[in-house]
């Protein structure tokens, strides 16, 4: 089992939750107004901005994780296009996951 951390911009949203449904994910923990620093600058942290990042973490099969990777892979290379952007507010991680209870 892998948990996927997802970290997007809030404008990403409905996007997200596209590809969660193509994939049949249903169950997920959703983070919104996330607050940080990485690659792509600070996101401004006043509720529900545009700018603001969202989480979400998912624990998925193996093979589902590497699905879900390739379709994020697509959407943000789609995204780079549409948008021309150098850095794209959309990153994935996967993380090693086991059921404790």
């Amino acid at each position: 089992m892998k948990m996927l951390l997802i970290v997007f911009r809030q404008s990403m949203v409905e996007h997200i939750h596209a590809l969660l449904k193509e994939y049949d994910v249903t169950a997920y923990t959703e983070l919104h107004n996330v607050a940080g620093r990485g690659e792509t600058g600070p996101n401004v942290q006043f509720l529900l901005s545009p700018g603001s990042n969202c989480m979400i973490l998912t624990a998925v099969s193996e093979q589902l994780a590497y699905r879900l990777i390739d379709g994020f892979t697509r959407l943000k290379a789609d995204q780079k296009m549409r948008q021309d952007e150098n850095m794209l507010p959309l990153h994935v991680f996967v993380l090693p996951c086991e059921q404790a209870i």
